[in-house]
C-alpha cells in the first residue's frame, strides 16, 4: 500500500471515525489512501512522473493529459475490508509531438509496466492547449487580416474560444492535433463574454506545429447590439428582498466518515474524483437486516453528446464530447457553502496533475449535503379510525458542478431513506449564441436567420442543440450474478361485449444477450435481478431503473457526428462487465470519426443472463432556446431513479423516527 500527499479526491477516505460533521465542513485530501479505490495521492503522481522521465518517455515537449488509478479486480475489492493491505497501479494518457501513448505504472514495485503508443487517435485536449491555439491565432497574419475588415486591429479585448473540432473527415486535417477557434469581443463585459461573437470567422490550429492550417472568413457581419450582464446590479432590481430560508444542521450532520466510505442513514458508499469522468461512487450498499446488501459496484458519467444543429461551416462541426474532449474532473468547479450546496454539507477538495506532472489543487469540487424535502417520505391518514402516520423525507445529495465553455452542469446521485437513487443531470450557464442581421422577427433576413434557433438579443441567435449523457451504471444487486429483466405491459381483451372488456398483464423476459433495449420504454419496465437471491415472499431480489428523461439523438445513422455518439441512439443499454469499458464513445473520441465505445463493444452479443453486468442509462433532452434563457439560463433537470423492487421483504422505510 503506498502512502503520501493525496491527490485527485480521495477525501472520502479518510478514516475519521464516527463523530458528526458540522456546518461547512471542509475536507483536505489525505496524505495517504486508506481504501482501495482512492484516488492517487500527490506522491503517487509525482513517483510515476518520475518513472517516466527515467525511461525517457517524458521529454521537454510531452504533456501529461491525465493520470489516474488502475482500480484493483472487483472480486478483490469487494471482498476488502478495513486493515488489509491493497495495490496501487496507475494509468497515465502522454502526449508529444501530436502523439499518443499510454503508460502503466506498478506504483507498489516502482515499475513502469508498460509504454503503448495509440496510432491514429488524439488524447483530450489540455488547458495550456487551449490558451495556447488562442494566442497562436492572434498572432497569424491571415487572421488579422480578416479581423481588419471587420475594423478591428487591436486585441486587447478579444477573447477566443478553441473548440474541439468533431470528427475529422477532411483528409487535410488527418493526422493533425487540431482546434477550431471562434472569438468574440469582451468590450464593456463583465461577466458574460458570449453577447458579441465574431461571426462567419474560424481558425484552425494545429497544435502539433503551433501552426494556424486554415482560417475561413465567410463575410463581415456586424457585432450584436448590447453588451450582456447577468449581474444583479444590472437587472431591473424590482424584487424585493426575501426573508432568508436555509438548509441547517443545528445539532450537526448525519454524514460520517469511515475507513474510507460515506455513511449515512442506511447507506454506504465510496466517492472519489477522476479527472475524465469526475465524481466516481463505487460498492453503494443498503444495511438490511442487520447487515450490508450490495446495489450497485459503481456508478458515473460515461460521456456527453452535444451536438448543435446549424449548418453553417462555423458550426456544423459543434458536436461536442465534453468527458471524452475536456473531461468533468478536470473541469470541475468550486462548490460555494450555501449557494451551491447548503453551507451546512460537506465540501471536498481534490488534487490533480497538470500536463507536467506537478500537483494542482482543487478547492470543494465535490459537496455532499443532506436537506430535507419539505413533503411525507409516507403518510396514511385513515378517516374510519382516525389513526394518522407520516414520516418527514430527507435526501444525501452528492454533486460536482464541472464547467464546459459556457455550459455549467450539475450532476447529483440523491439517495433516499426508502432505498432509491436518484440520478440527475442539471442543465445551466449561458446559450451558445452566433451572430445574425435580424434584430427581430419581422426583419427582412429574420426567415433565414431562425432556422436553426431563437433570437435571444438584437442580432444574437442561441442555437438548437441536444444534450445526451450517458451514465455507466456496474450494478451489483445482492452480488455479481444479475440479469435485466424486461417487464412488457402487455394489453388483453377479455370479452367481446362484457361489463369489462379489456385489461393489461406484465409478462417478463430476461434480456440473454448484451444491446440497446429496444422495447418502447413506456412499454415496459426494467429490473435488474438476482435470481439467486429471494424475499421472504419468494419474489427474487431487484431494483427497478425508472426512465425519466429519454429523448435519443434522429441524427442520420451515416453523419460522422452520429457514428462516434452512436450511444445516443437509445436510452436504455445492457453489456456484460468488462473492466476496461468504461467510456461510451470510446477512450479517444477526439477527431475520431469511426464507431467505438458501448456501440462497438455490444456487436460480441456476450451472455448477460445470470452474469456481471453493466447497465447504460443515457439521459437525453433537446434544448430549443427561449428568450428567457439569455443572458443566463435558469437551471432544467433531468435524470432517472433507481428503486428497490422486492428487494425488501417491506417498505424499507416504516422505521424511519417520525418528526
Amino acid at each position: 500500500m503506498r502512502h503520501g500527499a493525496s491527490i485527485v479526491l480521495s477525501v472520502l477516505l479518510i478514516s475519521v471515525g464516527l463523530a458528526p460533521l458540522h456546518a461547512e465542513t471542509k475536507v483536505a485530501a489525505p496524505a495517504a489512501p486508506v481504501h482501495p479505490m482512492d484516488s492517487l495521492t500527490a506522491g503517487e503522481i509525482e513517483k510515476a512522473v518520475q518513472m517516466l522521465k527515467a525511461s525517457g518517455h517524458f521529454g521537454e515537449g510531452s504533456k501529461l493529459v491525465s493520470i489516474s488509478l488502475i482500480e484493483n479486480d472487483k472480486a478483490e475489492i469487494r471482498a476488502w475490508a478495513p486493515g488489509k493491505t491493497f495495490a496501487r497501479k496507475a494509468f497515465a494518457v502522454v502526449t508529444s509531438g501530436g502523439k499518443l501513448a499510454e503508460a502503466r505504472f506498478d506504483l507498489d514495485a516502482g515499475k513502469l509496466m508498460s509504454w503503448t503508443a495509440v496510432d491514429n487517435r488524439q488524447a483530450a485536449i489540455t488547458f495550456d492547449e487551449f490558451m495556447a491555439a488562442a494566442e497562436i491565432v492572434k498572432a497569424d497574419a491571415g487572421w488579422r487580416a480578416a479581423m481588419a475588415k471587420r475594423g478591428i486591429t487591436s486585441f486587447d479585448n478579444i477573447t477566443c474560444f478553441p473548440l474541439s473540432a468533431g470528427p475529422v473527415v477532411d483528409a487535410a486535417f488527418e493526422g493533425h492535433r487540431i482546434l477550431n477557434v471562434p472569438c468574440v469581443d469582451k468590450t464593456g463585459a463583465e461577466n458574460n463574454l458570449w453577447g458579441k461573437p465574431i461571426e462567419n470567422l474560424l481558425a484552425t490550429v494545429d497544435l502539433a506545429t503551433a501552426k494556424v492550417l486554415a482560417v475561413n472568413d465567410f463575410g463581415v457581419l456586424p457585432p450584436p447590439l448590447d453588451t450582456p450582464s447577468h449581474k444583479f446590479a444590472d437587472s431591473d432590481k424590482s424584487r424585493p428582498t426575501p426573508r432568508p430560508t436555509d438548509i441547517v444542521a443545528p445539532d450537526g450532520s448525519n454524514v460520517t466518515l469511515a475507513d474510507g466510505l460515506v455513511h449515512w442513514d442506511k447507506w454506504s458508499f465510496h466517492v472519489r474524483l477522476e479527472p475524465r469522468l469526475g465524481a466516481v461512487l463505487s460498492l453503494i450498499r443498503y444495511t438490511d437486516k442487520g447487515g450490508p446488501r450490495d446495489i450497485a459496484y459503481q456508478m458515473s458519467a460515461s460521456e456527453m453528446f452535444v451536438p448543435y444543429m446549424d449548418p453553417a461551416p462555423t458550426w456544423s462541426f459543434r458536436a461536442y464530447m465534453d468527458i471524452g474532449e475536456y473531461g468533468f474532473g478536470v473541469l470541475s468547479t468550486q462548490l460555494r457553502p450555501g449557494q451551491d450546496c447548503p453551507a451546512s454539507g460537506l465540501f471536498l477538495d481534490a488534487t490533480i496533475a497538470d500536463t507536467k506532472g506537478a500537483p494542482i489543487g482543487l478547492q470543494g469540487v465535490v459537496c455532499i449535503f443532506e436537506r430535507p424535502m419539505g413533503d411525507p417520505l409516507w403518510r396514511h391518514d385513515e378517516s374510519f379510525n382516525g389513526s394518522y402516520e407520516v414520516r418527514p423525507s430527507t435526501e444525501l445529495v452528492v454533486r460536482m458542478a464541472p464547467v464546459v465553455g459556457n455550459y455549467d452542469y450539475l450532476v447529483d446521485y440523491v439517495f433516499s431513506r426508502a432505498g432509491d437513487i436518484d440520478v440527475r443531470l442539471g442543465a445551466f450557464g449561458i446559450d451558445a449564441t452566433k451572430g445574425v442581421a435580424a434584430e427581430k422577427l419581422g426583419d427582412p433576413t429574420a426567415a433565414a436567420d431562425t432556422a436553426y434557433g431563437t433570437l435571444v438579443a438584437k442580432r444574437l441567435l442561441a442555437v438548437n442543440h441536444d444534450h445526451y449523457m450517458a451514465f455507466r451504471l456496474d450494478m451489483d444487486v445482492d452480488g455479481t450474478e444479475n440479469r435485466l429483466v424486461e417487464d412488457r405491459i402487455v394489453p388483453h381483451r377479455i370479452s367481446k361485449d362484457g361489463p369489462r372488456r379489456s385489461l393489461w398483464q406484465v409478462e417478463s423476459h430476461p434480456m440473454a444477450v448484451e444491446g440497446p433495449v429496444t422495447t418502447p420504454l413506456g412499454a415496459a419496465q426494467f429490473r435488474i435481478e438476482n435470481v439467486s437471491r429471494k424475499n421472504a415472499l419468494g419474489y427474487p431480489t431487484a431494483y427497478q431503473i425508472v426512465p425519466g428523461h429519454t429523448d435519443t439523438s434522429i441524427l442520420a445513422p451515416d453523419d460522422p457526428v452520429q457514428v462516434r455518439a452512436a450511444f445516443s441512439a437509445y436510452t436504455l443499454w445492457a453489456s456484460a462487465f468488462s473492466a476496461d469499458e468504461k467510456f461510451a464513445a470510446g477512450s479517444y473520441p477526439n477527431e475520431n470519426a469511426e464507431q467505438d465505445g458501448l456501440a462497438k463493444w455490444v456487436k460480441a452479443k456476450r451472455p448477460i443472463d445470470n452474469r456481471d453486468l453493466v447497465l447504460w442509462y443515457v439521459v437525453g433532452f433537446r434544448h430549443v432556446p427561449r428568450a428567457e434563457d439569455w443572458p443566463a439560463m435558469p437551471g432544467l433537470w433531468h435524470g432517472f431513479r433507481l428503486r428497490p423492487f422486492n428487494f425488501f421483504d417491506k417498505s424499507p422505510a416504516l422505521d424511519v423516527p417520525p418528526k
